[in-house]
């Protein structure tokens, strides 16, 4: 449990993002909706193998990756109104044989929704067993896949603010081509959670924190920091826990959102 300020913080219950706004007093719903997208490319190895990030292990053992799902999203499910995840996976040849950068990881044609945490596992679990891992890894589709869905919300007056979860081996290929989409989605309600689960190369090309805001290849600058990571070595070395590297910056990217779009709480 971690006090922030005047609010208690409990497994990762985010309500202190509304409360800091006075939003839950002001009749005004803003739920949280949680995307999900996995690393399927071939820099984490062939899943057969025990040194895969991808292996399954014997005995129910989680992997990496489901280690990552399982602690990330059952402090994070919290700020999700409904637990309706929408699931991608990236950088995977399907079973169409076709590499995708963005597929739905529950192998629906038309609906990318599971159930919750353990609908997250099992998605990712049956993916493993149809998707061969490919690549390049490229962060740019996933994000705007998940601008799309907020840019959507936005425009139907919805009191939605998004979070995409991208869980990676932190080998990126396409630099400025994520950097470009980072920054068209840095006016829409969306923060982006890097999750390595190795040491995150050129995340400081990403990340804002020293102060110099985003630049697209066309000239355009970052309207705010969206990107944030959390490493899971740290995690699980104990030098953070899970709450504290979400909360690390979240809540400020949401409070900028908020004040970029002018949102008043009615009755503070």
């Amino acid at each position: 449990m971690a006090n922030l300020g005047t609010t208690v913080i409990h497994e990762g219950v985010f309500y202190q993002l509304f409360f800091e706004v006075g939003l839950l007093k002001s009749g005004q719903t803003l739920g949280g909706f949680i995307i999900v997208a996995v690393d399927f490319t071939a820099s984490n190895g062939d899943p057969r193998s025990p040194d895969s990030l991808h292996y399954s292990v014997p005995r129910g053992v989680p992997n990496a990756y489901q280690q990552a799902i399982k602690e990330i999203g059952e402090v994070i499910q919290f700020y999700d109104s409904d637990r309706r995840f929408p699931a991608w996976g990236f950088g995977g040849r399907t079973p169409d044989h076709n590499i995708s950068h963005c597929f739905n990881l529950n192998g629906s044609a038309v609906d990318f929704e599971v159930e919750g945490v353990d609908g997250i596992m099992a998605a990712y679990s049956s993916a493993l067993q149809n998707v061969s891992l490919a690549g390049p890894t490229l962060f740019g589709p996933v994000i705007n896949k998940a601008a799309d869905i907020a840019g959507h919300s936005l425009s139907c007056h919805h009191a939605k603010y998004h979070v995409l979860l991208i869980i990676t081996d932190g080998v990126v290929s396409d630099l400025q081509e994520t950097i470009n989409a980072v920054v068209k989605a840095s006016d829409l309600p969306l923060s982006i959670i890097i999750v390595g689960v190795m040491p995150i190369s050129r995340k400081w090309s990403l990340d804002a924190d020293n102060g110099h805001r985003l630049e697209s290849s066309t000239g355009r600058i970052a309207t705010r920091d969206i990107v944030q990571f959390v490493p899971m070595r740290e995690v699980h070395g104990r030098k953070i826990s899970v709450v504290e590297a979400l909360l690390e910056e979240l809540p400020s990217q949401f409070l900028t959102h908020v004040r970029c779009r002018d949102i008043k709480p009615l009755n503070v």
